[in-house]
């Protein structure tokens, strides 16, 4: 994400929805972490901006890492076995039909998605109670 497209979700998106003061915690990520960031944050929005240490990701964002990236992969294999099935050269479809066929990728790739993959993504994130 490129700065001005992060300033202009802090300025309009994320500060209505804050409820001041605020701890907004992000990755490390150079768009989000610099001085304008840290400015905008504390000035025009009345919070404080922390990094998520590193490698840390998986505890904080269960759902990003236990979820999404199977998703993703899932999408891609979706994606790619159709590639496989109609050929590289079969790009002669209109933007609605390209729409549509990745809109019908990503309910396939979603229903391949299990309840147990859900479930062991927290696994992680919460604490265990020791009997």
């Amino acid at each position: 994400m490129e700065n001005t497209v992060w300033k202009s979700y802090l300025r309009d998106l994320l500060h209505r929805s804050l409820v001041e003061p605020s701890v907004i915690l992000l990755d490390n990520f150079e768009s989000h972490m610099n001085d304008v960031s840290y400015r905008i944050v504390k000035e025009e929005l009345g919070s404080f901006l922390c990094a998520i240490p590193p490698n840390a990701m998986s505890i904080c964002q269960p759902l990003d890492v236990g979820v999404m990236a199977p998703f993703k992969r899932y999408l891609r294999d979706e994606w790619l076995t159709e590639k496989m099935i109609d050929g590289e050269d079969s790009d002669d479809s209109t933007p609605a039909e390209k729409r549509k066929a990745m809109m019908k990728r990503i309910i396939a790739a979603w229903d391949r998605v299990t309840a147990a993959e859900i479930r062991n993504c927290f696994v992680k994130a919460l604490p265990s109670i020791e009997e």
